[in-house]
């Protein structure tokens, strides 16, 4: 009898423990539906993967409802529409936002509202109208939703670093750590002879500096002097060109043209000296005794 009795005392104490759970839960519900609510548009350009019907939706880290319905926009190509249902006394604002968050590592989203800037004006709500949250993209669900290609590029990196340090590639960068060991300790035992030819390149350097003053000193006091020069040289082209000026305007009116008449009578004695010395080649005879008489023949 008493282990019977032990059996149903633990059942009643379970059904009670039933009813009541059932009563709390039916009681909050009845409050929710008590509560006066007001119903916002969120549309979002990205995958709403995670979220769902009856998701949170947080003010401020603050549970203040849930989300009603998740559909494809008309309105907007390509957006997703997620209606929400939330208290109507939360303080939503004309500047705040709204987006997708992670909660915890499970995968599950949630709906997160800023809160806004206090001097923006709260946002005028009702039970028939639906009011529209501006979304925007949250950086934490970004590298989340980009977390698989990260990962893919990792590995693709990891394989051609293991391809890079392969055994031969190994053996390979041995070898130059080598050569570069070597090349190292024959700078150190020459060290001393490079700080001396370093020495003597900064002394070079110094003299050429020096010399490139001198030249430079030079060539503009040379410089100075031709140019003086040039200057008395145009001068006097400049004076002896105006004494020249009146036999040259004379020479060019009167000058030219008894030149020209000139030429032609020089080119008409040529021409006449050239038929003489023709016929003087030809017949010299002739041309100094004329014509032979001819001797009387008696018949």
């Amino acid at each position: 009898m008493e282990i019977r009795a032990n059996y149903i005392l633990v059942g009643l104490f379970t059904l009670l423990v039933l009813f009541g759970g059932l009563g709390f839960t039916l009681w909050m519900a009845k409050n929710d539906k008590d509560i006066p609510t007001a119903r916002y548009d969120i549309f979002c350009n990205e995958s709403v993967l995670g979220l769902s019907v009856n998701s949170d939706v947080l003010f401020s880290g603050l549970r203040v409802g849930k989300v009603e319905e998740i559909t494809i926009s008309d309105a907007i190509p390509g957006a997703i529409r997620v209606r929400i249902v939330i208290a109507a006394n939360t303080p939503v604002r004309e500047d705040s936002r709204a987006e997708i968050t992670m909660v915890g590592l499970t995968g599950v989203s949630a709906i997160s509202i800023s809160g806004g800037t206090a001097g923006s004006p709260l946002m005028k709500v009702s039970e028939d109208a639906v009011r529209e949250i501006f979304y925007e993209p949250s950086p934490l669900r970004s590298v989340m939703t980009q977390m698989p290609d990260v990962l893919a590029s990792a590995n693709q990196l990891l394989n051609r670093m293991e391809t890079m340090f392969s055994d031969r590639n190994a053996q390979s960068l041995t070898a130059l750590l080598d050569s570069l060991a070597i090349v190292s300790k024959t700078v150190a035992d020459r060290a001393e002879e490079l700080d001396k030819l370093l020495l003597s390149a900064a002394k070079a350097a110094v003299d050429i500096e020096k010399l490139a003053y001198n030249a430079n000193n030079t060539m503009a006091s040379d410089i100075t002097s031709i140019s003086r020069s040039m200057n008395r040289i145009v001068k006097r082209v400049d004076s002896t060109l105006s004494v020249m000026e009146p036999g040259l305007k004379q020479f060019s009116r009167q000058g030219l043209a008894d030149m020209q008449m000139l030429m032609i009578e020089m080119r008409n004695a040529i021409r006449v000296l050239t038929r003489i010395g023709q016929k003087v080649e030809s017949d010299p005879r002739r041309f100094f005794f004329g014509e032979p008489v001819k001797e009387y023949e008696n018949k």
